[in-house]
């Protein structure tokens, strides 16, 4: 859609009540993205509440306000925002068809897969969803202190992986400047979100490596919750996994699949090479994301989830043989 920033801001003048979702399994974009919005419309006096329907990880308790998180559904706001979630089921529990009804909903996003749902959505191909928050912040003047410039830098590091990912640009850099200029520590972001991981997660790490499977350019690997509880770790240690397998010299694309808990299916995790479009199949099992990295979660055990998903990657690699 054109430009919504005139109607973003009209929403809010009249707005006393704002609810800010974030996106199941969550990152640092999307809790990042979410956290700088609340802080910079608390600033105006804005009464605002954080949702999210898992826990946040432990990365992340640095941020400012990551602790307010809850999962308590959409109530009596009077706007709720929706940030770095390609369509309503990336909600998970908080979805609530009703109530999104009752309030205008503004989708930000910058997944090209994104089903632009919402009465309100700015979708655009930039390197991370935190970064079209600040966008909104400038473009709707509200103020840009410390607080709201770590929570939206700490967004564009994770989703580039340290400026690192293919889709970084000179406009993120511009952007990370300028949240560095407004007091967000980057050394301090960058040790929090990568170099902290518990001895378990690491052992379970090494695990999970040393099991790896190889097919001409596919690497994948398994993630049982037996392993996870062999090792006492919770699903939280998966995360940044698959990105650390994608470094393999000889893989084009990398998978994980982690068994879920409660018996809900696999969750999938997929990386691949500049070339490949991994969302276009994410999105054919129900998921979404980026050309290089997306993920979906399919039903049935990790044996079913293998039938069906590795022979879809196979062909990918085919086509560019």
């Amino acid at each position: 859609m054109s430009n919504p920033l005139p109607e973003i801001r009209r929403l809010l003048e009249g707005a006393k009540r704002v609810l800010i979702v974030s996106h199941v399994s969550p990152d640092g974009d999307t809790v990042g993205s979410a956290l700088g919005l609340a802080w910079a419309l608390r600033a105006e006096g804005k009464e605002v509440r954080l949702a999210c329907a898992d826990p946040i990880p432990l990365e992340l308790a640095f941020l400012p306000g990551a602790h307010e998180f809850s999962t308590r559904r959409a109530g009596d706001e009077e706007i709720i925002f929706c940030l770095d979630a390609s369509d309503p089921a990336r909600l998970g529990a908080l979805y609530d068809a009703e109530a999104f009804q009752r309030a205008p909903v503004v989708n930000l996003d910058h997944h090209i897969t994104n089903t632009l749902y919402g009465d309100i959505h700015w979708v655009l191909p930039l390197a991370s969803t935190a970064e079209i928050v600040l966008e909104v912040i400038r473009g709707v003047g509200l103020s840009l202190d410390r607080a709201v410039a770590t929570c939206l830098l700490t967004g564009i590091v994770t989703d580039t992986r340290g400026f690192r990912t293919p889709n970084t640009t000179a406009e993120t850099l511009r952007h990370a400047c300028d949240l560095m200029e407004a007091g967000a520590p980057l050394a301090e972001i960058t040790e929090a979100v990568f170099d902290h991981r518990a001895l378990r997660t690491l052992r379970l790490w090494g695990a999970v490596l040393s099991s790896m499977e190889w097919e001409e350019g596919l690497l994948w690997a398994e993630l049982p919750l037996a392993l996870l509880e062999a090792y006492g770790a919770t699903s939280e240690a998966s995360k940044g996994l698959v990105n650390f397998m994608s470094t393999c010299a000889e893989a084009e694309i990398t998978v994980l699949l982690r068994e879920m808990e409660g018996g809900q299916g696999v969750d999938v995790g997929l990386r691949a090479r500049p070339g490949y479009d991994v969302s276009a199949v994410a999105l054919a099992f129900g998921g979404g994301g980026h050309p290089q990295a997306a993920g979906c979660q399919l039903r049935g055990s990790l044996q079913e989830a293998k039938e069906r998903l590795l022979p879809a990657l196979k062909a990918l690699i085919a086509q560019k043989a």
